[in-house]
């Protein structure tokens, strides 16, 4: 309730003041693709170099950039507006879905008797339905589900998570674009995780019953004896 979310706020405001600090989103990238090259004669008293001057045409003395203050505007009001916008909404929203949607809180909790199902919070139900499905028996030899869904294949896919921006080949055409057709396979790909992701959360939230057990939305689930 305190230390999580002023840790979350922290790291925020850093990742909001390393985009400033190196000057802003990637757009700048796709900005300079429409501009036409000129040519502008050096200061003769500005280093260019370590040796100082350079006269001449050299990598030393020759750079490409595109005039920052003709596509940049004040943070504040424009950023600062829309941020105080959003946050408003999404109080507002946060607000009304808490009054239509009651969750009270339940008994406490009995260390005598286990729940049945036993479900993980509703963001690990994804993991907690990977691991049911990675669990295979074949005769007495029983594949660990626990292990393959709940440390191998998340692994696996943080390891592509983070191998996958250098694998991207786009051009500077596609940054700063929204769903620009030279990152089509990458957009899909995301978009298929992230849906898997929300079916496996919805299959674990609604369809399983006891022991884990899949059962359709119109068939009921058996009664469960209370054992103490």
């Amino acid at each position: 309730m305190f230390f999580l979310p002023t840790i979350v706020a922290l790291l925020f405001s850093y990742h909001m003041w390393r985009v400033r600090k190196d000057g802003g989103l990637a757009c700048g990238d796709n900005e300079s693709l429409g501009h036409k090259p000129e040519r502008h004669t050096p200061v003769r008293s500005k280093t260019y170099s370590l040796l100082g001057i350079t006269n001449g045409d050299s990598v030393h003395v020759q750079t490409t950039g595109i005039d920052e203050e003709q596509f940049t505007v004040p943070s504040s009001p424009n950023l600062v507006r829309r941020i105080w916008l959003v946050t408003i909404a999404t109080f507002l929203v946060a607000a009304v879905l808490s009054i239509i949607f009651r969750a009270p809180l339940e008994a406490p909790a009995n260390p005598y008797v286990t729940p049945n199902p036993a479900k993980a919070p509703w963001y690990f139900l994804w993991l907690q339905e990977i691991v049911t499905i990675t669990t295979i028996k074949m005769g007495s030899f029983t594949v660990n589900g626990a292990l393959v869904g709940g440390v191998l294949l998340p692994t696996v896919l943080l390891a592509l998570a983070a191998w996958w921006p250098y694998r991207d080949r786009s051009g500077v055409e596609a940054t700063g674009v929204w769903l620009p057709r030279r990152r089509t396979r990458q957009n899909m790909i995301f978009l298929a995780i992230c849906l898997l992701i929300i079916l496996f959360t919805i299959i674990g939230t609604f369809l399983r019953g006891p022991y884990w057990d899949f059962y359709w939305p119109w068939e009921a689930w058996p009664d469960m004896p209370l054992k103490f």
